[in-house]
């Protein structure tokens, strides 16, 4: 029976681990292959969140799922004030400093911002203000750069993804023990973005690290869209399409923004 428990603990973390990890790789791939611009966008998807939200299905009612992604969607908030600190910090700090700064951010404002009783309308627009606040000042620090193509060190993604993936198991599997507050706290972590930056950091530089910070704030957008989407149709409709449509206004979001960003890097060219 002990061995039968642990067994229904264990192999969902496993589980998990592996989906998450999996979406991760496939990620920071392609953020150092699109370049800086475009690989901030596609950082953003929700690579934590989608398969967080899934897991969580199993074990949450609606109204649990709803207080979750209402607290991802203000944890975000204070995920945008993670990427300017980074922004900023890697100006003047080695990337293992500009993480722990970013870090120590991030948790004052999720802690702060939580405490106030926000309705998702609320929500929303304090994201919307967080956004335009970042992408503003985080303007002094970014410029145009030119990215040297290297090819990623398997080991460092694999680190990355394992990560990455444990941080959504375990908050998915003790999801009723920690309430929906902290869980939605929790998927929210910046974990890709923190993981994503502190490599690029490393490996390209500063210059390249700030642009690819700077236009993940935009890229933040998209998961801002997850959670909306998820806490408006929760109690609507059933959680498999739930999630299907949140996931596809997410990609159709960061879609979007790729394009756009693509038609105005040629309108400077011209």
């Amino acid at each position: 029976m002990v061995e039968r428990n642990i067994e229904l603990i264990i192999l969902p973390i496993v589980t998990r681990v592996f989906v998450a990890a999996f979406i991760v790789i496939i990620v920071a791939k392609l953020v150092v292959k699109l370049g800086p611009s475009m690989g901030g966008l596609i950082a953003g998807l929700p690579v934590g969140l989608g398969p967080g939200f899934y897991f969580l299905m199993q074990e949450g009612n609606k109204s649990f799922l709803f207080d979750s992604a209402l607290f991802s969607l203000v944890a975000l908030s204070a995920t945008q004030f993670f990427l300017l600190a980074y922004l900023v910090s890697a100006k003047f700090f080695k990337p293992l400093s500009c993480s722990l700064i970013s870090i120590g951010i991030w948790g004052v404002c999720a802690s702060c911002i939580s405490r106030i009783d926000f309705t998702l309308l609320q929500a929303s627009i304090f994201f919307t203000f967080s956004t335009l606040t970042t992408r503003y000042a985080g303007n002094f620090f970014s410029g145009e750069v030119r990215v040297e193509r290297k090819s990623e060190n398997d080991l460092i993604l694999f680190l990355r993804a394992l990560a990455g993936g444990i941080i959504v198991s375990l908050v998915t599997v003790f999801a009723s023990l920690l309430g929906a507050q902290l869980t939605g706290i929790l998927l929210a972590f910046p974990i890709a973005y923190l993981l994503i930056s502190f490599n690029i950091h490393k490996d390209f530089g500063k210059a390249i690290a700030i642009e690819v910070v700077y236009s993940a704030i935009f890229g933040t957008v998209s998961l801002a869209v997850f959670c909306i989407a998820f806490a408006v149709l929760v109690k609507i409709a059933t959680p498999t399409y739930v999630l299907l449509l949140s996931l596809l206004g997410s990609v159709l979001t960061t879609a979007f923004m790729i394009k756009l960003g693509s038609m105005v890097q040629k309108h400077r060219l011209f």
